[in-house]
């Protein structure tokens, strides 16, 4: 009896190696397919494009002097000049692009509107999309980008972000190209210096018809009134509010300075200068194309970054520092504005998008921040 149990015992151990060894072949096997497959380079994709030329509009607010009369190239101009240059230069003129800069024919929120119907086919700005698809509000929680680094790492490399744009063209028909800046946002008013929150108490402050900004202002003790643009410049002249609060190329386009004494640079919002598009419209185009476009977008949102921080901190800082009286607030001092302003917004926008979405969105930018090197 023993001898088969020893017999049966030899012949179990054979059947265990033979299988292991079976499992680890066919394991080999597998691991060797898949590195071939991800060695194999897929081949180039289709560059040929219609005889008929594609026409692009694209349109923006800034304005369209530089180069010619003015030595000032505003952002979205620079955005819009080197994407028109890469896009019909890269297609030999097959894909043309008019530019409709200046607010020429219309406000962002009716080319928004234009792009989303059809009628327009890209539309660079900042501030109106946020009432097209709400989680763009995202970006406006006050303090939340710690310097121009983390605020790149973030838009180039956030998977949270490219999901959140996916999202955007599913649910908007807006199709994401790329993101540039529109600078860092600061209060401006005509009572007095502002150091900390508590010199906000009791002014009125113009801002833009959104309710993320009411809450910021409210949250440092001051009153929010919504006014458009076009009005700002009137309403601060004649005392309806004491202040704003803008990034420093609008506060020198706008001429802000002949009506605000004093501008403290707390950086308190980063705003943003985003390209969308028709999504029909690029998808319905050659892969070629839509290539040449997206690299286009890329390269122009690079020359607004530029532009914008020439623009603001050299160009026309140094006009607005002849005009008003100028306070650049210490780290401790900006701490004091966070810890007021971000959880009144925060609040408002977990109650509005879910917590979840609010508490991943600050999770990214800490690993933005720390892939910078600002998070040890």
């Amino acid at each position: 009896m023993r001898f088969y149990f020893r017999k049966f015992g030899l012949l179990l151990a054979i059947l265990v190696l033979f299988t292991f060894f079976c499992v680890a072949g066919q394991e080999a096997r597998q691991a060797q397919a898949q590195e071939a497959t991800a060695n194999e380079i897929p081949p180039m994709i289709d560059m040929s494009l219609p005889d008929k030329p594609i026409i692009l509009k694209v349109a923006y607010d800034d304005p369209t002097l530089w180069p010619k009369s003015s030595n000032v190239p505003y952002p979205e101009h620079a955005y819009a000049l080197f994407f028109k240059d890469y896009v019909e230069r890269t297609s030999s003129g097959k894909i043309k692009v008019e530019l409709f800069g200046g607010g020429s024919i219309g406000t962002y929120r009716q080319t928004l509107e234009m792009v989303q119907n059809g009628s327009l086919d890209i539309n660079i700005g900042t501030g109106s999309l946020g009432s097209f698809f709400e989680p763009i509000q995202l970006i406006t929680i006050p303090y939340v980008f710690l310097s121009d680094d983390v605020v790149e790492e973030f838009f180039d490399n956030s998977s949270f972000w490219a999901q959140l744009m996916d999202k955007m063209e599913k649910q908007t028909g807006f199709k994401y190209l790329s993101i540039g800046q529109n600078g860092w946002r600061h209060f401006t008013n005509n009572v007095r210096e502002i150091r900390k929150p508590e010199d906000l108490k009791g002014l009125k402050f113009r801002v833009m018809e959104s309710p993320v900004y009411v809450k910021l202002i409210e949250s440092l003790g001051a009153s929010a009134v919504p006014i458009a643009w076009n009005e700002t410049y009137t309403a601060l002249q004649t005392g309806v509010v004491d202040g704003h609060e803008n990034g420093l190329a609008p506060i020198a386009l706008g001429k802000i300075y002949e009506v605000q004494k004093y501008l403290t640079l707390d950086g308190h919002v980063w705003s943003e200068d985003i390209m969308v598009m028709n999504a029909n419209k690029f998808n319905s185009l050659p892969i070629a194309a839509q290539q040449i476009i997206k690299q286009g977008a890329k390269l122009g949102a690079e020359a607004d970054r530029v532009a914008e921080r020439m623009v603001s901190n050299i160009v026309e800082y140094e006009i607005i520092a002849k005009h008003m009286q100028i306070y650049i607030p210490t780290a401790d001092e900006i701490q004091r504005f966070r810890e007021l302003a971000q959880p009144a917004v925060i609040e408002y926008l977990q109650g509005k998008l879910g917590k979840e979405v609010v508490d991943t969105f600050l999770l990214e930018v800490k690993k933005a921040e720390a892939r910078t090197g600002w998070r040890r």
